[in-house]
């Protein structure tokens, strides 16, 4: 569940998933209902009735939010759904229930609720207070808040005065922060009780006598229902928009070994499209924190390095060189990439709306998109539903297996090779066969004999070896110090030593060099048919055009790299860690 807001004369709002801040839930329980019964006590009933009687010039809704649109430095064309559950929460007080997709722009509705309630009279000072757990989503909506000329902050003691002086208008902070003693009694202050007008929660509660607006991209039809018995909903207007979005293509393939190779496509498309792909998100459950060099691919998770977290995002928005980003769900809360391709999940999410949020990163921008789940072993903290889509897409439609649990009413997309999967297989949209061939990332690798082969002895190997290193000596200019090392400096790494090494057998032209290895300067490329040449004599060695020589520049020191150095405490499981893995062995290119 991303989002749910609910109704305090103006509305309380709640966001993500329920989340239990004591031992139990009983502690929990206890701890919440002190600021319920604070908010609930501070009179705040009666706070639209005397302020809009104090009011000299009131606007009409329409009037409000129209005018608050034209005043925005960003322009802004509400949807009718945001417009209608705005307008239902703020103006006519009656409980919303609003599923909304992901990127749909659901936190405007409540961005906007402090300069509507403005120029509708309700306070001169409009405030929405927001309850968080996540801060990298607080510092977002800071920053969000203030590109559109609304004054936020976050509880602490820096702002202190500032905060109990009721000067900004979106105020967030942490559960914690909230239930501590000395923000707990915040909103009983006469000064709140005057000007809030919006209080937002992160977990399901219950406040009587109040209209309630709920918003959520991912709850499925059972969470519904709980949603509107825990928030008492009575006649309730649903705003509802389908998740299912047709112009993503869902694709499932099952693993049988822990071999990375089913990556081996995307490692294709980053040797010949490099800045040219579009961006892709990885999604796994963990991540290793491996050092690598490749600028072409991120990493992004909770331990992430906030200058790497800021490539990632800057690329995934237009402004960098990362194309490819291997994450856990903390790439995801409060991000709006308008063009990724592709979205993979490595190993089953973790229920149904996990789910559906990963596969709503892909084509936001209606472009088509592609999501991808490969099944592997790893199954552990998965719910049944998630393992019974994935039973299901195997010999059914992915689409219907998934979307099931968040409509009643599910259908297939045509033509079927544009729906998933299974569908694609059966797809006759050329009279009686289909004209689209089947993507590769769905295809197992193709294990094939080489047609020349070569047996090779310790002493060329070794021989060989030595020519690789030295020609990465001469890579480097002479008495020139370096900062890093030479991998880094070059782009001829060790592991594309050991690669070539491990392929000797295999290399008999610049085709196979190019293919077979993690090269990405033709150069180096070359120079290693030219070594193995030298050594085997078994095949002609034509000569190479001549390439413009560029430029050495010197690497620089403050230059960190997308991957993170992993602290010596971190300890995290590996399943992106496999030699075998093309990711792993790409290489910096000059």
């Amino acid at each position: 569940m991303s989002e749910l807001l609910r109704g305090h004369e103006g509305a309380v709002v709640v966001m993500d998933d329920v989340l239990v801040f004591g031992t139990t839930k009983e502690e929990h329980d206890k701890r919440l209902s002190r600021v319920l019964k604070t908010i609930k006590e501070s009179g705040l009933n009666s706070f639209y009735e005397s302020n809009m009687a104090a009011a000299d010039v009131k606007l009409s809704f329409d009037q409000a939010v129209d005018r608050v649109l034209n005043s925005l430095p960003r322009k802004f064309i509400l949807k009718d759904e945001q417009r209608l559950a705005l307008q239902s929460f703020i103006n006519t007080k009656q409980d919303v229930l609003a599923l909304l997709p992901t990127g749909f722009g659901k936190s405007l509705i409540y961005q906007l609720a402090p300069l509507v309630a403005k120029l509708m009279g309700f306070s001169e000072n409009p405030v929405v207070a927001v309850v968080s757990p996540l801060i990298a989503l607080m510092e977002d909506q800071i920053k969000e808040a203030a590109e559109l000329g609304i004054s936020a902050t976050q509880l602490g003691p820096v702002e202190e005065n500032a905060i109990k002086s009721c000067r900004y208008q979106v105020l967030l902070g942490s559960p914690e922060a909230w239930l501590s003693a000395k923000w707990e009694n915040l909103l009983s202050t006469d000064i709140y009780r005057t000007n809030l007008i919006v209080v937002v929660f992160n977990i399901y509660i219950y406040f009587l006598g109040t209209p309630v607006l709920a918003l959520t991209a991912s709850a499925d039809l059972h969470s519904r229902d709980i949603v509107r018995r825990q928030l008492h909903f009575k006649n309730e207007n649903n705003i509802i928009v389908s998740p299912n979005r047709v112009n993503i293509r869902l694709s499932v393939r099952r693993l049988t070994t822990d071999s990375l190779d089913c990556f081996d496509w995307l490692v294709r498309d980053l040797k010949e499209k490099g800045l040219e792909m579009l961006p892709i998100i990885i999604y796994c459950r963990t991540i290793n924190t491996k050092v690598g060099t490749n600028l072409l691919i991120g990493m992004f998770h909770s331990h992430t390095l906030p200058v790497n977290k800021s490539r990632v995002l800057s690329s995934f928005n237009g402004e960098g060189s990362c194309r490819v980003t291997v994450a856990t769900t903390a790439l995801g809360v409060g991000v709006n990439f308008p063009k990724v391709s592709h979205v993979v999940m490595y190993g089953l999410p973790e229920d149904t709306e996990a789910t559906l949020q990963q596969v709503g990163r892909a084509g936001r921008d209606g472009s088509p998109a592609y999501a991808v789940l490969y099944a592997n072993k790893q199954l552990a903290n998965t719910d049944k539903a998630v393992k019974t889509v994935l039973q299901e897409s195997l010999k059914g439609c992915f689409r219907k297996a998934l979307y099931s649990y968040f409509e009643k009413e599910v259908s297939s997309v045509e033509p079927a090779h544009s729906c998933c999967t299974y569908c694609h297989s059966l797809c006759k949209c050329s009279s009686d066969y289909c004209s689209v061939s089947k993507p590769n990332y769905e295809m197992p690798k193709q294990i094939v004999t080489p047609v020349k082969c070569r047996q090779i002895t310790l002493d060329e190997q070794e021989l060989v070896r030595k020519l690789l290193e030295k020609y990465r000596d001469s890579l480097i200019p002479p008495n020139e110090h370096l900062y890093t090392n030479a991998s880094f400096c070059t782009g001829f790494s060790n592991v594309l030593i050991e690669s070539v090494l491990e392929s000797l057998s295999e290399i008999f032209d610049i085709t196979d060099v190019m293919r077979k290895l993690p090269v990405f300067d033709i150069k180096h490329g070359q120079e290693i048919i030219r070594i193995v040449h030298k050594i085997f004599q078994d095949f002609d060695l034509y000569e190479f055009p001549d390439i413009p020589e560029e430029p050495y520049l010197p690497p620089d020191i403050d230059f960190s790299g997308y991957f993170d150095v992993a602290d010596d405490n971190e300890d995290f499981e590996s399943s992106l860690s496999s030699i075998e893995s093309g990711l792993s062995m790409l290489q910096i290119s000059d």
